[in-house]
């Protein structure tokens, strides 16, 4: 049975439906960073390739339609166990049927799709206000611990309302994030711990945001579970007001 190993990025896994059109149709599809062996399987790695992910994204986009591509880069995203099979069914069938692929809901290929497509996007959707920044020397910092893979997300969002800052959003389950200076962003790796501030400015205003959160609150009106389902308590670590 033939495996095909990439690094795990969207490029690399464009490279990889590249291959399944071009060369053999894969059994399964793995990151490297899942990777075990197995006896049963004849590994191929796939090198990413930026030119042939350009051409396999500009095809599902001009063959099938630009929703389509959105939809395979969100889920994609979600980074669900055995995502990349669900992916290839969904990209050979959307050649097949074209943009009405959408609307071939009965199909459990599409289906899937579209779900972990539309989780992905409520939750980068979410942290547009869920992102808390603290100072450290001039810089601004916030740590995020989604459970979805969002920060390309979310990056242009705080470009546009910090343009004029230096800023870090920091994925601390992925050890990852976005670094923002000059009006540029980039992802790179961030292989440290949650940091927290203790300079005295930074923590007056997180001490002044407290007191305001709960004066603004209303005791009688405070209902928990509609809270919850607004803001999961999952999201909570990471917000000053909720500490």
């Amino acid at each position: 049975m033939l495996r095909y190993i990439y690094d795990g990025t969207f490029d690399g896994f464009l490279s990889v439906i590249y291959n399944c059109y071009y060369d053999k149709m894969p059994e399964c599809i793995e990151r490297e960073d899942r990777y075990t062996y197995n006896m049963l399987f004849d590994d191929n790695i796939i090198m990413s390739d930026l030119v042939i992910s350009n051409k396999v994204s500009k095809a599902i986009a001009q063959k099938i339609s630009t929703d389509t591509l959105i939809h395979v880069y969100q889920s994609f995203l979600s980074e669900i166990e055995g995502i990349e099979l669900k992916l290839l069914k969904y990209i050979q069938l959307g050649f097949k049927m074209g943009s009405i692929v959408n609307d071939y809901l009965v199909n459990e290929s599409v289906n899937d799709i579209q779900k972990y497509s539309r989780k992905v996007a409520t939750e980068a959707h979410k942290f547009l206000g869920l992102v808390r920044f603290q100072e450290f020397n001039g810089i601004l910092y916030a740590a995020i611990e989604p459970t979805y893979n969002i920060s390309e997300l979310i990056a242009n969002h705080f470009k546009e309302r910090l343009a004029n800052e230096k800023w870090i959003i920091h994925d601390v389950k992925r050890k990852f994030g976005i670094v923002y200076e000059n009006n540029e962003w980039i992802l790179r790796d961030l292989k440290f711990e949650k940091l927290e501030s203790h300079e005295e400015e930074e923590l007056f205003y997180q001490n002044l945001w407290k007191v305001f959160h709960k004066s603004v609150s209303i005791k009688e009106r405070k209902n928990e579970k509609l809270q919850i389902k607004n803001m999961p308590k999952k999201y909570w670590n990471n917000l000053i007001e909720m500490e």
